[in-house]
This record gives C-alpha cells, sequence and structure tokens, in this order.
C-alpha cells in the first residue's frame, strides 16, 4: 500500500468510526441527540360578539304610555323595558295619535342608531280605515336596509269594538311573515276592562302586560340581550 492509499484508508476509517459505525459495542460512535417535542401552537378562543342592546319604538298613544284621562302612566313602555331588561338603551319615538300613512315618511328618513327597530301603528289606521300595508312595509323594508332588525307588533285589543281591528291585525301579521322580521302578538294579550284606562288605552297593568310580550320579541332576536 503506498502513501496515498494510506492516506484514504485513514480518512474512511475516521468517517466510519464518527458515524457509529465499525464499534459493535454499545459505546461505539458518538450519542444521539434527544430531540424536545414540539409544542402544537395554542388556539386562541374566538371574542365573543359585542352586544348592542338597543331599541328604537316607533308606534302610538299605546307604546307611548297615553292616555285620554290620565294623561301618560308612571311606567310607559319604553320604561317597562328598561326595568324587565336593563342592558337595552330605548329611544322613545312614539307619538299619541300617530298613523303608519303619517309616520312612515318621517321614519324612512331618520337617522336610527339602535339595532333594533319596533314599529307599533295600527289601531288608529283601523278605527279611521287608512291606508296601512303599504306604509308598514315601506318602514319594515327601510329597516332592514339598515341592517336592525324590525319588530312589529300587532293591535292590541280594545274594551270596545275597534272598526277593521281584526283586519288589520291580520295585515301586521303577514307583512311581518312575508318580511322576515319579527312579531309581538299584541293581539293575543286579552283585555281586562278593570286595568283599562279608558276604552281603547291601558292602564298600567294592562300596558305592563303588553310590554312584557313587546320583551318575549326581542328576546327572540337578540337572545345575548336578554340577561
Amino acid at each position: 500500500m503506498n502513501k496515498t492509499q494510506k492516506l484514504g484508508a485513514l480518512a474512511a476509517a475516521v468517517m466510519l468510526s464518527a458515524c457509529g459505525g465499525g464499534g459493535g459495542g454499545s459505546g461505539g460512535g458518538m450519542p444521539m441527540l434527544a430531540l424536545a417535542p414540539v409544542a402544537a401552537p395554542a388556539t386562541q378562543a374566538p371574542a365573543a360578539p359585542a352586544r348592542d342592546c338597543s331599541v328604537t319604538l316607533y308606534g302610538d298613544s299605546i307604546l307611548n304610555g297615553s292616555t285620554f284621562k290620565s294623561g301618560r302612566i308612571a311606567e310607559p313602555p319604553a320604561m317597562g323595558i328598561q326595568r324587565m331588561r336593563p342592558a337595552y338603551r330605548v329611544v322613545d319615538r312614539s307619538v299619541p295619535g300617530d298613523n303608519a300613512q303619517m309616520r312612515m315618511p318621517v321614519m324612512v328618513n331618520d337617522t336610527i342608531d339602535t339595532h333594533i327597530v319596533v314599529l307599533e301603528q295600527g289601531i288608529n289606521d283601523a278605527g279611521n280605515a287608512l291606508p296601512y300595508e303599504a306604509p308598514l312595509r315601506a318602514m319594515v323594508q327601510r329597516g332592514k336596509a339598515l341592517g336592525k332588525l324590525v319588530v312589529v307588533t300587532g293591535i292590541s285589543q280594545a274594551a270596545v269594538a275597534v272598526a277593521n281591528r281584526d283586519a288589520y291585525d291580520a295585515i301586521a301579521r303577514r307583512v311581518a311573515a312575508e318580511e322576515g322580521v319579527a312579531f309581538a302578538d299584541w293581539g293575543a294579550v286579552p283585555v281586562v276592562v278593570a286595568d283599562m284606562a279608558d276604552d281603547v288605552h291601558p292602564a298600567q297593568p294592562q300596558s305592563t302586560h303588553l310590554t312584557e310580550q313587546l320583551v318575549k320579541a326581542f328576546d327572540q332576536v337578540a337572545p345575548e340581550c336578554a340577561k
């Protein structure tokens, strides 16, 4: 073996030793390094959606809590909502004597900064045979276009017969269904004559029952605000 061959053999022996070859015992070769397991990246829980518990009320004297005889009741619906659901900010734009035909051109141009919009007209519309479906639908569609949750109320019962009440109540229910918005069934709240301020307007107990029915609709469309 010449000198060049000897140097090549020596280099090969060194490389074999470095790789753990050549030594049959447990001490042969370089020790293997143990790698620590790589921890999976921590997953962050998604943030809970921000609550927007706010409502604008459009309606007549019944939503306003006004009566013929005694002015406004002690806890009108706007205040009742805040007592029953403290999370809510309530903007009360109800007006005694309101009707859908009169309110529609105002409402569709209003700035509304709440998440929910209530439309409670109908009893004055019915009693005076005023156009109801078209202006009600226009207001519902305006609320939807603004990205609001719309609640249409039915027409409350009275202590006396109100012309067209049942037919207009059916219109309110149908418009709500066709437009895919919530319906608060005020017509399902029975009249207790002793709880009425006059033939049409609720005194405090009857008004509270109507407000409870309205709050049920809020809980359906915004359950996160029910606590």
